[in-house]
């Protein structure tokens, strides 16, 4: 993967040359397809060539479209990323319940871990709180334990904020940004390894083409929820209406965003291709214990 992101927020033609990206606004740049780690593109006057499309999809870059309200909405996936992506995909068909349950159990356990972390100089009484929590979660996270601790954790983090319910709320606005980032890395890594990302662990939903993809990001979320944090407090009271530029840049970081992968100090792209290979380890051994899930450096 690639080092640098390409945001596209005025009108522009995008086309292909030489495994490189031409843009083309008035002024023409040629950026190397291998360069690229991220394209968003914002604008609604944007065109794109399809050798580029099939370019894009085929390249180490995570490729984002943003709807009407400028937050990204699709993203480009290969449809043969894998080699082996027939075998993959029957042994993912054969997930039995009790493995996707045990499976489920350590992705609420990590996510309830770095909620911890997040809010630990904020509110060191919730972050103790949700590490007692996460010793509760069993197969299949049947008591509801995810539930319980967001409660807490949203109520240390933000006052008087109510998750995905005001889409005015600037709040919102960033964390959603934020988590389709990496939703797209997500997606990207889990088809890189052979998956088929609508066919999840836990969720399950007809409608939705990438059910793995929001089971595996849930660790990934509160790497997106300190950003926002950060984000406010610089602000203090004056917080802007809607999403400006200094925030999606911000957010646009979680590309080079340091984390880590067991012993392993790394960024969060890198973090989410690791993370489906353990997906993929725990599948053909039949065993949940080998998923590895990320952490805050």
């Amino acid at each position: 993967m690639g080092w640098r992101t390409l945001h596209i927020a005025n009108p522009a033609r995008l086309s292909l040359r030489h495994d490189s990206l031409v843009l083309d606004n008035g002024d023409e740049y040629t950026i190397p397809l291998s360069d690229l780690s991220c394209v968003v593109i914002e604008s609604r006057q944007c065109t794109l060539t399809s050798p580029l499309i099939d370019a894009l999809a085929m390249s180490g870059a995570v490729t984002y479209i943003c709807d009407e309200k400028h937050l990204p909405t699709s993203i480009l996936l290969p449809f043969h990323a894998h080699s082996r992506q027939a075998g993959v995909a029957r042994t993912q068909a054969l997930w039995s319940e009790p493995f996707k349950k045990r499976c489920w159990q350590k992705i609420i356990h990590a996510k309830v871990t770095n909620q911890s972390e997040v809010i630990v100089q904020r509110d060191s009484e919730t972050s103790d709180f949700l590490r007692r929590l996460r010793n509760h979660i069993t197969s299949g996270d049947s008591g509801n334990i995810e539930a319980q601790a967001a409660r807490a954790y949203w109520s240390a983090l933000f006052e008087n904020f109510a998750r995905a319910q005001n889409e005015n709320d600037i709040r919102n606005s960033a964390l959603n940004y934020g988590y389709a980032i990496v939703r797209g890395m997500v997606a990207r890594a889990l088809v890189g390894v052979g998956f088929l990302p609508a066919f999840g662990l836990h969720h399950c939903s007809e409608l939705n083409p990438l059910n793995l993809a929001d089971d595996m990001i849930e660790p990934f979320r509160p790497f997106v929820d300190v950003i926002v944090r950060e984000l406010l407090d610089e602000d203090g009271d004056e917080l802007p209406f809607q999403l400006d530029m200094r925030y999606k840049t911000r957010l646009l970081e979680l590309i080079t965003m340091p984390c880590r992968f067991g012993a392993i100090e790394t960024t969060l792209p890198y973090a989410c291709e690791l993370a489906a290979e353990s997906l993929l380890r725990a599948t053909r051994a039949k065993d949940p214990s080998l998923i590895e899930t990320v952490s805050f450096v």
